[in-house]
């Protein structure tokens, strides 16, 4: 009885052993035709075109003038008038600002008082002198001949320096009005009517517009590389067909301490009157180098640790994961520079969902 149930037992086993094995195999060979039976996967690709690296590329700046001047007066005092404002045309002459003048009249008065007194002390002692010399050696000594002359000496440099203190007071009270040494615009004010200024305090700021420089903050990358006798052109933002061609005027030697940028100075030929202070503008370069192809950040792909793409077999339609060099990540897009050819179809879509070998089919308006 007991070898009859173990018996049992084990045919039904078998039988279990036997259907599980073949539903396996059938869901194997299901999953298998699915496989076969499945589309290929529709992708969005580009076509690789390598063209030599642009160093600059383009940076966006701002024009400013080449010469701006800081006015001060030379001595302080306090603004009665200031005859600009901001924006105003300045020529050379035009007076921009004055000084109260009253304590540098005085001064001019005082010197021409003294100066009064010294040639009438300088007369005195010319006239004592003339006498001296002509009763000497009859009626008078040496002595007394020399110290008149002497006298007279000292007197006449009494004068001279009368003279020298009138100058300097009367050039004081012309330094009371500032005027402008060049022709431009005012861009800046430092003083108004009332305020008490010192010397060499700026009042009106000038700027000459026959001379205007496009300013640029340049990463460290490009001014390594930067050659001051190439061409830039200059475009406004505002309206791109406005354009000035210059060479790099100044490259500043100090990085900036938060951007880390150098700022480089452009200046400008035959500029276009639009070229406003402080408009926007768009330099450009080209500056030949390794060539490289720029593809969107959307089809970089990860393969140990490196940097990689999707490449779609022209022949058999299937991709193939292809590891690359990236020259320079950007913003949005990165430079290769190595790993892929001229022409490949590089998938720019849906690149984590791909494996090797897997068929694929281009997506209208794809690269072909």
């Amino acid at each position: 009885m007991t070898l009859r149930c173990l018996a049992s037992r084990h045919s039904a086993m078998l039988g279990m052993v036997a259907v599980s094995v073949v539903s396996v195999l059938l869901v194997g060979c299901q999953r298998q035709e699915e496989a076969a039976e499945a589309p290929p996967r529709p992708v969005k690709t580009v076509s690789v075109s390598f063209s030599p690296e642009d160093t600059f590329g383009s940076l966006v700046g701002e024009v400013q003038p080449r010469v701006e001047t800081n006015l001060a007066f030379r001595q302080g005092g306090e603004i009665r008038e200031r005859d600009v404002e901001v924006g105003d045309l300045v020529e050379v002459g035009t007076v921009l600002a004055r000084l109260d003048i009253e304590d540098s009249q005085d001064a001019v008065r005082k010197a021409e008082a003294n100066l009064f007194a010294a040639r009438s002390t300088f007369e005195n002692a010319d006239a004592v002198r003339g006498r001296q010399q002509a009763l000497y050696p009859r009626t008078t000594s040496r002595a007394a001949l020399d110290s008149a002359i002497a006298q007279a000496n000292a007197a006449r440099a009494g004068v001279d320096a009368a003279e020298a203190a009138v100058r300097v007071a009367n050039n004081n009270l012309d330094n009371r009005v500032l005027v402008s040494n060049a022709a431009g615009v005012v861009t800046a004010v430092g003083g108004d009517v009332g305020q008490v200024v010192g010397g060499g305090q700026m009042v009106v700021r000038v700027a000459q517009l026959k001379d205007k420089d496009a300013v640029f903050q340049v990463p460290e990358a490009a001014i390594q590389s930067a050659d001051r006798s190439m061409a830039i052109e200059a475009s406004l933002l505002s309206n791109p067909q406005s354009r000035a061609v210059g060479a790099v005027r100044e490259i500043s030697p100090t990085a900036n301490p938060v951007t880390r940028n150098f700022t480089v100075r452009v200046g400008l030929d035959a500029v276009p009157d639009d070229f406003r202070f402080g408009s926007a503008v768009r330099g450009t370069v080209q500056m030949p180098g390794a060539p490289v192809a720029r593809l969107p950040m959307t089809a970089l792909f990860n393969e140990g640790n490196r940097p990689a793409v999707w490449v779609v077999d022209a022949k058999t339609n299937t991709t193939r994961l292809v590891a690359v060099d990236v020259a320079r990540f950007e913003t949005r897009d990165f430079l290769v520079s190595k790993g892929i050819s001229e022409g490949d179809n590089v998938v720019v879509a849906g690149v984590q969902q791909l494996r090797p070998d897997m068929p694929v089919r281009l997506l209208q308006g794809s690269a072909q």
